[in-house]
């Protein structure tokens, strides 16, 4: 395919999608190559793929090398597309009340099997009839605490969520109850490398110091969802000895505060000096105008 023209590259790709699109097994006639693609020197072009040993001429046209080595079988398309068309018709006369001809065996096992869908990873959905010896998994049988998505993402409540909340480990306990108690409430949905993570934290960090650093991290506006975010939060934070002194946590009330008065306070020092510059100024003026 390298060593082709462009030209008869895109004859090439064009056929296949010819052949595939009409049924043809691969087929081409010298009537319908004008059809595949517009090229110039179509029949010189064929050529090439003939040497290239892509195409083999044949009596009345080419036909493509290996094609039903990748492609159905024209008589399968046909055969599939029909039991299609007679599943449709007795659904429509199910829904007419009318009474269908039973359905085919090959039409029960592909309704098990290729119409099937899944609303998560762990949890297929199928039309066959469920087997009693694979049970639905359960969410603390899932391995490192991987939990299936529902299939509509629970509501947010405005009210802080309860310490015990699905999914906080028993270490962390102290640390859900200190962030919920100062508003930082998130999703404690962790696999093995989170846990981890939170444990090596909880080890080298006073829990007062991880709150601390939650709360000037945390934006009200549009607050995080998860406890990865403080993970990565606290992966910024150097080791704090067990007994250096607790550093105070502020409620993220009491940082939007905070932030609302350094901002206050900066555009009154802006304006003091911009009428500061202006007094020097209007000085020089008056000075230069007594000389004069």
């Amino acid at each position: 395919m390298a060593t082709l023209t462009d030209r008869a590259f895109r004859l090439h790709v064009s056929a296949l999608c010819w052949c595939a699109e009409n049924l043809t097994d691969g087929m081409i006639s010298d009537r319908e190559l004008p059809l595949v693609a517009h090229v110039r020197g179509m029949t010189a072009t064929a050529r090439q793929l003939e040497a290239a040993g892509l195409w083999a001429r044949v009596e009345g046209g080419w036909v493509l090398h290996d094609f039903n080595d990748y492609n159905p079988l024209a008589e399968q398309v046909r055969a599939e597309r029909e039991r299609n068309a007679a599943r449709q018709r007795r659904f429509r006369d199910r829904k007419t009340g009318k009474t269908p001809p039973p359905d085919a065996p090959d039409d029960l096992a592909r309704n098990g099997g290729s119409n099937a869908v899944t609303n998560s990873v762990s949890h297929p959905v199928t039309n066959a009839a469920p087997s009693p010896t694979r049970p639905v998994p359960v969410p603390g049988s899932i391995p490192d605490g991987i939990e299936p998505s529902p299939l509509r993402p629970p509501a947010r409540s405005a009210a802080p969520a309860a310490a015990g909340a699905v999914g906080v480990p028993e270490f962390a306990r102290p640390l859900a109850d200190q962030l919920t108690a100062v508003g930082c409430v998130v999703g404690w949905r962790t696999d093995s490398a989170d846990r981890e993570s939170l444990r090596r934290h909880l080890e080298r960090v006073p829990t007062a110091r991880l709150v601390d650093a939650a709360c000037r991290a945390w934006n009200p506006a549009d607050p995080p969802r998860s406890i990865r975010y403080l993970i990565r939060v606290w992966d910024a934070l150097p080791d704090i000895p067990a007994d250096a002194p607790a550093a105070p946590a502020a409620s993220p009330a009491v940082n939007r505060l905070q932030s609302t008065t350094d901002d206050m306070f900066a555009r009154a020092l802006e304006r003091a000096r911009a009428r500061s510059a202006g007094d020097v100024s209007a000085g020089e003026d008056t000075q230069k105008a007594l000389i004069a």
